[in-house]
């Protein structure tokens, strides 16, 4: 009776056999347009996840293309053909479908700073002695239409670049263990080899960052450049002064980013020096313990530990700067400009251009904050 095997065995698992023609798997290829339109076929697994955890068996399964058998021969494919070259490999299999999610991405930007235009034309409309019914109306219609079409676009954008980097993340990893199975041992015993527990970690994580914030590195550009653009529209020349403090905020958060970027790199250097040295004592614990040299081997980790966190100060702290003037930055932006446009130039701000402009001020907020990190 002890040696039955429980019902819930199946549940504790570390790899379970899902056959391809399991009807969980074939969710969402039978989904219907508008349940993928909307998401809708996780309705059930999410419901289920409102009530209580989630076990195994109530998860979807993954498409046949993420599989993880599926997505490392399609990249080992390009991975030969480009001469065993990982970024080339990533382009050509992937290129493509960054670029259309690249596009949705610019989309759904463009939608965000309709906002302000559709702002300044309805305080407009009301501030007029008579007010066009029709125009207002023809405006915050093609106002709800945009926010309809983000809210729409953006979910997808957002799940198509994580399936991708999921079939990225898993392929490298795959490509990664083969390449450990065939090393040698005289190989392994090389000081200058790299930890693999490291490149599962902390390399292919920062490969899935790249990868996530890729198409976001030349929309942002475009995204502040059309926002000054407004912002002259709005501002006239004021908007120059404005452009000033950005270009100054942008100079000094380039500073701290490449401050951060240097500590950040040092930290993983010692990192790994530190990890290959807990590495060695664990494989001579034996010996460690016989003579009891813990305490010597103890010093000697906490001293690397020491300069890791060192080094981890300086990144905490550079990145702290880098946060203070991103966040500031549209404060200083405003009162800069509107500043320079009632006594520098004698103009009179209207409401419209009141709103509109801290609308496009706020606008700024974002991309100024991830654009330094972004280009870390």
């Amino acid at each position: 009776m002890l040696l039955q095997k429980s019902p819930s065995s199946r549940e504790y698992a570390t790899f379970l056999k899902v056959p391809p023609t399991s009807p969980k798997a074939q969710l969402h290829q039978s989904a219907s347009l508008v349940s993928r339109l909307f998401l809708s076929y996780a309705d059930d697994m999410m419901q289920i996840g409102n009530t209580r955890q989630l076990n195994q068996d109530d998860l979807l399964e993954l498409d046949d293309d993420s599989r993880s058998e599926v997505a490392y021969a399609f990249f080992k494919r390009h991975y030969d053909q480009q001469h065993q070259s990982i970024v080339r490999a990533i382009v050509h299999g992937y290129g493509w479908k960054f670029l259309l999610c690249g596009l949705a991405s610019a989309f759904t930007t463009a939608c965000i700073l309709f906002a302000p235009v559709v702002l300044h034309h309805v305080i407009d409309a009301f501030a007029a002695p008579e007010m066009d019914l029709t125009s207002l109306g023809m405006w915050l219609a093609a106002f709800f239409a945009s926010r309809l079409a983000n809210a729409l676009v953006a979910p997808h954008v957002d799940f198509q670049i994580q399936m991708i980097t999921f079939q990225i993340a898993v392929s490298l990893r795959a490509l990664l263990f083969e390449k450990t199975m065939r090393r040698s041992i005289q190989s392994r015993s090389d000081d200058k080899a790299v930890d693999i527990a490291n490149i599962y970690t902390s390399d292919i994580r920062r490969v899935i960052y790249v990868a996530n914030q890729i198409n976001t590195l030349w929309i942002l550009p475009i995204q502040i450049g059309v926002v000054v653009y407004m912002l002259y529209d709005v501002l006239d020349l004021a908007a120059f002064a404005g452009l000033a403090v950005i270009a100054l905020s942008m100079l000094v958060a380039f500073l701290f980013t490449k401050k951060t970027s240097g500590a950040y790199r040092e930290l993983m250097k010692r990192k790994d020096t530190r990890m290959k040295r807990v590495k060695e004592v664990f494989g001579a614990i034996q010996i460690v313990k016989l003579n009891a040299w813990e305490g010597k081997f103890e010093e000697k980790l906490l001293a690397l530990r020491s300069l890791e966190l060192s080094a981890l100060t300086t990144f905490v702290y550079s990145m702290c700067g880098s946060i203070f003037v991103l966040w500031a930055s549209p404060l200083f932006v405003s009162t800069v400009s509107f500043a320079v446009y009632t006594l520098g130039m004698d103009q009179v701000l209207t409401a419209a251009g009141v709103f509109t402009a801290i609308a496009l001020f706020n606008s700024l907020r974002d991309p100024l904050r991830d654009f330094p990190s972004i280009i870390q």
